[in-house]
């Protein structure tokens, strides 16, 4: 099944860094494709954005000549960058986005209008379009695109090895779940389950029926039930999804003053260059994947980051 990921492009080496990050993890799988994006600014400023440029009323002129020839310019040299890595050009489409100065509002909509599986975004990138990858947008898209997962890229990231926290919530399985949506069927990656607990906090609970809106009852009384079942529907979702168990280590549990840190201190001991976590709906308390998530974030560094909300 073909999977369609949007990347914001934006020239800078930020984002350089993502397509290398794609280029490692996805160059040989022609059921991933890339939807390569960037915006340009509308001249009036005063002007909303727009998630489709051609129902754009906004004017353009000579300046806006000169912007869409430099976007061009980096949509080019990013499609060259993936198809000299091996990614087939028929993987790839582009497009130039006509925005006002709200980016990340207008990369959520063309996100959630195309349907795409996630937005990759490189963080601090500071290129000549409005600045587009800097850290408030990643930011503001973090806080508030929660239909759509999000991974954002920070440095250099080499290894294909992914650690995924776990809660026993259903944001936790269900960033499982989009991980197998991605990765399934592959037998080149390392996947570590991993749960850190902070210190004097409650010991977890597993509640199956929590979960019967989004699996069916058999299976969530028979994976979510037992002493073990942090792991256990975890790593049964990714059975399911041809991911064979040699690929799969579950590392013992530890616990920290803060589980963010916890986490990011693994990660790095695993030598993962991936964390996929989930977090809370919007409006609901936040817990381990609530503030812990966006701390992750803030602390990681050459690691990438996947949140699914």
């Amino acid at each position: 099944m073909q999977k369609e990921i949007l990347v914001a492009v934006d020239g800078s080496v930020y984002s350089n860094q993502s397509l290398s990050y794609l280029s490692t993890l996805f160059a040989d799988q022609p059921d991933i494709h890339f939807y390569l994006c960037t915006w340009i600014t509308a001249s009036a400023s005063v002007m909303p954005s727009v998630a489709d440029s051609k129902n754009s009323l906004i004017p353009t002129g000579g300046g806006q000549t000169k912007k869409e020839a430099t976007a061009n310019r980096y949509l080019n040299k990013a499609t060259e960058k993936l198809t000299r890595a091996g990614v087939a050009p028929e993987r790839i489409q582009t497009s130039i986005q006509v925005s006002g100065y709200n980016i990340a509002g207008t990369i959520q909509q063309n996100a959630e209008k195309k349907l795409v599986d996630s937005i990759l975004v490189g963080r601090r990138g500071l290129g000549g379009i409005s600045e587009m990858l800097m850290g408030s947008v990643s930011a503001t898209l973090f806080r508030k695109c929660h239909k759509t997962p999000l991974w954002i890229i920070d440095g250099e990231v080499t290894s294909k090895d992914i650690l995924v926290p776990v809660d026993g919530s259903l944001g936790s399985l269900m960033a499982v779940d989009h991980l197998c949506h991605i990765f399934g069927g592959r037998e080149d990656v390392r996947i570590c389950l991993f749960h850190c607990s902070a210190l004097f906090g409650k010991k977890l609970q597993c509640k199956p029926e929590l979960f019967y809106h989004k699996w069916d009852k058999e299976w969530c009384d028979t994976h979510l039930s037992k002493t073990d079942c942090l792991f256990n529907g975890p790593r049964q979702l990714l059975h399911e999804a041809g991911i064979p168990d040699r690929q799969i280590r579950i590392l013992p549990e530890t616990s920290d003053l803060e589980e963010a840190h916890g986490i990011l201190r693994e990660a790095k001991k695993q030598d993962c260059g991936t964390i996929v976590m989930g977090r809370r709906g919007v409006g609901m308390a936040k817990g381990l994947f609530g503030g812990v998530s966006d701390r992750t974030l803030k602390g990681g560094q050459d690691v990438a980051l996947w949140v699914v909300g």
